[in-house]
């Protein structure tokens, strides 16, 4: 989850995209905050990122994007507000529910709250949103 984390920031603002932008040489950035660092007077327009300089200012909206930074906050909710532990059994955290679209112990597993709820593993979900932003 902190890996995912850290591929849906932003190295300008450093948090979540917001209206997430690729420019010419494949890096992304909120859209504000590429526009703002590119209307600086002394700015050229290049890559805050790997430096390459571009001939015009061109940004497309990059909706794969936006889509893993929508889960990925919706996995960093749970992590963030107990660490990496679940609040009710002092559990890792390593299956997540589909149905309730949080991250869940195996004590919480057996629950009735989600006995019934399809679940996967959190490494078998990582890899699942590591293929789709390959794609």
């Amino acid at each position: 989850v902190a890996c995912l984390g850290d591929e849906a920031t932003c190295s300008i603002c450093l948090s979540f995209f917001m209206d997430p932008v690729i420019i010419d040489c494949g890096h992304n950035f909120c859209r504000a905050c590429i526009t703002q660092c590119w209307e600086r007077p002394d700015a050229a327009i290049s890559c805050p990122q790997c430096r390459e300089t571009f001939p015009q200012r061109t940004l497309r909206p990059n909706r794969q994007l936006g889509n893993v930074v929508e889960i990925a906050k919706q996995l960093s909710v749970p992590a963030a507000a107990g660490g990496d532990l679940c609040n009710a059994h002092q559990e890792p955290f390593k299956l997540f529910c589909n149905q309730d679209q949080t991250l869940i112990c195996v004590i919480c597993r057996e629950s009735q709250a989600h006995h019934a709820h399809r679940v996967v593993p959190t490494e078998e979900l990582r890899k699942q949103l590591s293929s789709r932003t390959r794609n």
